[in-house]
This record gives structure tokens, C-alpha cells and sequence, in this order.
């Protein structure tokens, strides 16, 4: 399985020649979308996103994650072995969260060329989505390039937890503006009323036990500590972002 993500987007023919790529170099791949809409140039959403994704996907498997302001810079194109899976993209951070929870192996700067392509701005095309259809395919990772080190997250991400209450940062928005945080413990009550950045909330199971409107904290589905407004937009009410501080507090 060859996995996507990227900040690409999906009005633009870029996501669809990488899949094009890939089966040129690998016809066999079977190939997964997981987001082309990362916010663009937004390397903590990516990161977190890479991470969430590789925890889903199975051993063996290939994911290319490409979220590259410095494309074409002298960062390198590095693919590594994260917890039985490959993990390719830019060595600006975005591999970091996942290799740090899944446990690094080994990261290779890749030189191996494998297409006809080649240019300063396209370097999904030309480097990442090859040589993640190469490992796909059988290739060796030692076979891409001399082993190097994964560059961390440039990003404090913390959680710190106290007596009723919660200092941490936001990591990630999705399309519906619900907030995820850094966090993965909340000291509350269910259905106890607190306080997000100042303005009132209540920590729930689902976003449906608060009125439409109002603001829902909650563990979600990936085990993080999330803000949402039910049936709205928390990041826009609140006014978050990722890298933003987040305190919640009873």
C-alpha cells in the first residue's frame, strides 16, 4: 500500500501525477488518498497528519508526505523506516512526530534517481512518490542513498496538566474547524462546564451534548484532547490555528 498526503490540493493536476509516477515506477501499487488538503505550507498540520496516518496504516506499508516550503533548497529528500513502514518526504520536520512515536530505524537522504524528471519545484514527482513506489515495489531502503537523520519538528508541543486544567497546543484543524490538541489526558468531569482560552465550554463524549453553537471539549477519536463548536467553526471562533496556545480549565 502506497499512501498520499500533501498540501497540493485538489484543483491542480499535481496529486494525480504523483499517482501517475508512482505506477510507472511500481504499475503494481495500490495506491490511498489519504489528504491532498493539507493547509498549504503548514508542516506542523502535515507532520500531525503523518502521523495519525501511519499509525493506521498496516506494517510493509509506504507513506510519501509531502508538505515542502523549502522545495528546492538545500533540505534533504529523506525516506526512512518508522515502525515496519517507510516513511518518505522533505527532512523539515514532517516525518519527525511519527518516527518519534513509532519508533526510527533508519533514514537514508535519497539520491537514487528513478524518473525522467527532474526540476527545483516538483520534487513529489521527481524524488518522494519514486522512491516511496521503489520500497513499495521491493527496493532496498539502503539503496536510495547514504543513511542520515531526521531534522525534528521546529515546534514546542506540549501538555501540561494540572488541578482542573489543561496548557497545551493546537496541532491540527480539520475541515469542519474542530481543534485537536497536543494533549491526550483531560482531568474534567464528563459533562463538567470549563473554560477554552477564556470563553465557556463543557466536556463531553460527542458534540451533540452541547447546544449547536456552543463549544464541546472532548477526547477524539485519535486519542487527543479537541475543541469543537457544535454545528460551527471553533477554529474561526476561537481564533486557532496550529502552534496556537490552548488552555482549558475548570
Amino acid at each position: 500500500m502506497l499512501a498520499l498526503i500533501t498540501d497540493y490540493g485538489y484543483k491542480d493536476v499535481y496529486a494525480g501525477i504523483l499517482k501517475i509516477v508512482a505506477k510507472e515506477v511500481c504499475k503494481d501499487a495500490e495506491i490511498i488518498d489519504v489528504t491532498h488538503g493539507i493547509e498549504p505550507f503548514n508542516v506542523l498540520e502535515g507532520a500531525v497528519a503523518t502521523l495519525v496516518a501511519a499509525k493506521h496504516l498496516p506494517e510493509g506499508s509506504t507513506l510519501v508526505a509531502v508538505v515542502d516550503p523549502g522545495v528546492g533548497s538545500e533540505r534533504e529528500a529523506v525516506a526512512a523506516r518508522v515502525g515496519g513502514r517507510f516513511l518518505i518526504g522533505p527532512n523539515n520536520g514532517l516525518l519527525w512526530l511519527a518516527a518519534q512515536e513509532l519508533g526510527l530505524e533508519k533514514a537514508v537522504r535519497i539520491e537514487k534517481k528513478l524518473v525522467r524528471y527532474s526540476s527545483h519545484t516538483f520534487h513529489g514527482r521527481d524524488l518522494f512518490v519514486p522512491a516511496g513506489a521503489f520500497l513499495e515495489c521491493g527496493g532496498g531502503l539502503e539503496e536510495l542513498g547514504p543513511e542520515t537523520s531526521l531534522t525534528p519538528l521546529p515546534f514546542e508541543l506540549y501538555a501540561k496538566l494540572g488541578d482542573k486544567r489543561v496548557e497545551t497546543v493546537a496541532v491540527y484543524v480539520d475541515r469542519f474547524g474542530n481543534v485537536m490538541t497536543w494533549a491526550k489526558e483531560a482531568p474534567f468531569e464528563l459533562g463538567e462546564l470549563v473554560r477554552v482560552n477564556g470563553r465557556p465550554a463543557r466536556f463531553v463524549r460527542t458534540f451533540s451534548e452541547v447546544k449547536p453553537g456552543e463549544l464541546a471539549v472532548y477526547i477524539n477519536s485519535f486519542g487527543y484532547l479537541e475543541v469543537a463548536q457544535y454545528m460551527g467553526d471553533a477554529s474561526k471562533s476561537l481564533g486557532l490555528r496550529p502552534g496556537d496556545p490552548v488552555v482549558v480549565e475548570a
